[in-house]
């Protein structure tokens, strides 16, 4: 793992709205909302407000905002107050209280691939 995939160095602000693919190979954090598929090589943080339309892949994701898509990731933290309208794909999965997650869970020793 090289130093670039532990930083945090992208941030999309809170009134930042992207039509598009977002892909990077450091971490994000997005405050904003996404119209588009997110592709993180590191770890991906949404706030309480952000709001991804899209399928994420990342190795690590906090969530604390709105999913409307599919995860596919190592490691998935859903924080008090998230939710999720889609399929998780990963190796470990913490969801905290007050969360809501409506869709299917795949947990497996190798992160889960779109077929789609």
């Amino acid at each position: 793992m090289g130093k670039n995939e532990d930083r945090l160095d992208t941030v999309v602000g809170k009134n930042a709205r992207i039509n598009g693919e977002i892909a990077t190979e450091s971490g994000l954090r997005l405050d904003g909302q996404v119209d588009g598929n997110v592709d993180v090589q590191s770890i991906l943080i949404t706030g309480k407000d952000s709001l991804v339309k899209g399928n994420i892949r990342c190795k690590e994701a906090i969530l604390a905002g709105r999913l409307e898509g599919n995860i596919y990731a190592d490691t998935i933290e859903m924080q008090t107050g998230a939710s999720t309208f889609g399929d998780i794909h990963c190796k470990h999965l913490v969801i905290q209280k007050d969360c809501f997650f409506e869709g299917k869970c795949q947990m497996s020793e190798q992160k889960g691939d779109s077929t789609d």
